[in-house]
This record gives structure tokens, C-alpha cells and sequence, in this order.
């Protein structure tokens, strides 16, 4: 009987070591969590996001990581919905112990998420754009969001401009009104539009469920415009674009961010006259090089999110040398962030906004 005992008191010593070991290799990883549409209508920006971010983090953990420590890039598939990113997200910061979170470039995500994270002191360095994702109605910021590329009031406000530099005068609208980040980039367009030299003749809206375009781009090509605007995601652009060339439409198609390659080669047919904005130069000899060696390494074709997911990891690895992996701390540290020198430019946190 005391054998017995005494090989039981032995084998729960033992099981107390193991876990304990096991507790010890788990806090030699830093984890950052990844929260990404990587399936669904919008994976091809959350992949982006995830794959540039991953570099970044191979990278430092190949020099030997932060204070000997490796990083762990967790990824959490939002699948382009709310209820799947409010899930993830909650698994992120409780059961996944995440010390700071890359977020989704999705607005609807974001804004999904941005009341849940006041409830944990862990950051999210997201890319959604639409300024509603990080600031709340009473015009304070989400103490946990932060954006990391222009917002669509300034994206708005240069598309504007550039287009009427152009000698653009007359412009129709048509928008996703139930998507955030279409709905986000007209508020400073139309204005921007209507205090230069140029007009607004029609503003057309569409549902998430429409593929058919040609009708409402004909109430728009109607009023003879110069130019569309047509602020929304990569597949319904394409869509757009084609028809409104089926129909005969030879002007100007004004995008966001989402017209950047590989729109054009999704698109199956010239692209003239089609403008876009983007927040990297990729004829850069940096950006350059970084790309042929993805393309070599990984056969990836790198597009702008991709920068932004490197830049976005590097700032979190920065923050964390020198703060700790205290996710308290972290959120205190990214509101300071100041002239971040990255791929996609000099990035600086306004305090008051969470934005850069």
C-alpha cells in the first residue's frame, strides 16, 4: 500500500513538472494575434495583411526574437463576418493570451469589434479606414483602436482633388450603401468636389446582393459626367468597371484602395482610364526588392496591404521591446507613436483620434 502511494505522489510530482514546463515554454513566446478575413469576399486583403506581417515577424525572430524571446503570429479568420470576428477576437485576448492584435482592413469588422475591446486592455493596430472604427460617438477614441493608414476623410479629400487637378468637372456616385468603408470615403469627396471646380449630377446607391450594374450606371452616364466615383471592395469594382465599359462609358473610373494591382489583372481587360489611390510607390528600390524576394521565396504577387501588415508587426515588435508584453502598457505606447519610419511612410498617432 505504501509502494502504491508513495508511486502515485511520484506520478502527480511528476504531471506538476510537466505542466509546469509546459507553462514556462508557453511564456517563452510572444504572442501577437492576427484577426483577418482569411476566407470569404474579402480574404484577398485580410491574406495580404497576415502574409506581410508574418515576414515582419520571421525577419526579427531570425536576428533572435525580442529579449531572447520568439514571436508567435496567431491567426484568427473573421471570414468576412461580425459574428465570426466577434468570436475571434474574444478568443484572441482571453483563452489566446494575445499581448497586442493585428487588425482586420474590413470597416464593418472593425466598427464590430471597437465596443468589445473596451472590455480588455489589449491594442489593435487595424486598417480599416472608416473613422467610426475608432472613434465613438462622443467623439473620444476607442481607448484599444488604432488605425494605421490615412482615414477616408483625408483619402476622400486627395482623390477629390487629384481628380479635378485632372480637369475633371462632372461626376456620378455609386456606392455599396450598406458597406462602411464605401459609405466612410463620400463625406469628404462630395465636399471636397463641391467647394473646387467641380459637381456632383448623380449619386446612385446598390445593396451588397447586386451584381447588375448597368442600370444605375446609366442614370449616372445620363447626366454626361466626366467621371465615376465608385468608392467600395475589389470584386464589385471589377464589376463596375466591365460593365461600364460594356455600355460604353469611356470616361474617367475614380477607386480607392482596392483598384490597387492585382485589380488590374483580375480585372481580364485594359484598365485606361481608371485612377486609384495607394499608400506605397512599389517602383521604390525597397519595395522593389522586397518583392521579387516574396515572389521568389513564397510565390507571392505582394499588393499594397501587405506593407501595411509588415509595417503594422514591426511597430508592434518595437513597442514590445520596449515596453513589455503587457498589453495595458502596449495600448499606452501605441498612442505615442511618433514618426514611425516604415514602408508605407512616416507614421505619427494622434492621440485624440487614435489615427495617424
Amino acid at each position: 500500500m505504501k509502494k502504491i502511494l508513495a508511486l502515485s505522489l511520484f506520478l502527480a510530482i511528476a504531471v506538476f513538472a510537466v505542466s509546469c514546463g509546459s507553462k514556462k515554454d508557453a511564456g517563452d513566446e510572444i504572442i501577437i494575434g492576427s484577426l483577418q478575413d482569411i476566407t470569404g469576399p474579402t480574404s484577398s486583403l485580410g491574406k495580404m495583411v497576415h502574409e506581410g506581417a508574418l515576414l515582419a515577424i520571421e525577419e526579427i525572430n531570425a536576428k533572435g526574437g525580442i529579449s531572447g524571446k520568439k514571436i508567435k503570429l496567431v491567426s484568427y479568420d473573421t471570414k468576412g463576418d461580425v459574428n465570426e470576428a466577434i468570436n475571434a477576437f474574444t478568443r484572441a485576448v482571453t483563452t489566446g493570451k494575445a499581448s497586442a492584435i493585428i487588425g482586420p482592413p474590413v470597416a464593418n469588422i472593425a466598427m464590430a469589434i471597437a465596443p468589445i475591446s473596451e472590455r480588455y486592455d489589449v491594442p489593435v493596430l487595424g486598417l480599416a479606414i472608416d473613422p467610426k472604427c475608432h472613434i465613438k460617438e462622443d467623439g473620444s477614441p476607442y481607448k484599444n483602436m488604432f488605425g494605421m493608414q490615412p482615414n477616408a476623410l483625408q483619402q476622400g479629400r486627395i482623390m477629390a482633388s487629384y481628380a479635378m487637378k485632372n480637369g475633371f468637372k462632372r461626376y456620378g456616385i455609386i456606392y455599396n450603401e450598406a458597406n462602411a468603408y464605401a459609405t466612410s470615403l463620400l463625406p469628404s469627396f462630395i465636399e471636397t468636389i463641391n467647394k473646387g471646380s467641380g459637381k456632383i449630377l448623380a449619386q446612385v446607391p446598390y445593396n451588397p446582393n447586386d451584381r447588375d450594374f448597368k442600370t444605375l450606371l446609366n442614370k449616372i452616364i445620363s447626366q454626361n459626367v466626366d467621371a465615376i466615383y465608385a468608392p467600395g471592395y475589389t470584386q464589385d469594382l471589377i464589376l463596375i468597371a466591365q460593365q461600364a465599359r460594356a455600355i460604353g462609358f469611356k470616361g474617367a473610373l475614380i477607386f480607392g484602395l482596392d483598384a490597387c494591382p492585382p485589380f488590374n489583372t483580375l480585372m481580364g481587360e485594359p484598365c485606361d482610364n481608371i485612377y486609384y489611390i495607394n499608400n506605397v510607390d512599389d517602383t521604390e528600390p525597397q519595395l522593389q526588392a522586397m518583392i521579387k524576394s516574396v515572389k521568389e521565396k513564397k510565390n507571392i504577387d505582394v499588393t499594397n496591404k501587405f506593407f501595411l501588415g509588415y509595417d503594422t508587426a514591426n511597430i508592434i515588435a518595437q513597442l514590445i521591446s520596449e515596453n513589455g508584453t503587457d498589453p495595458k502598457a502596449l495600448s499606452a505606447a501605441v498612442e505615442k507613436v511618433t514618426n514611425y519610419k516604415g514602408l508605407t511612410g512616416i507614421i505619427t498617432i494622434d492621440p485624440k483620434t487614435h489615427m495617424p
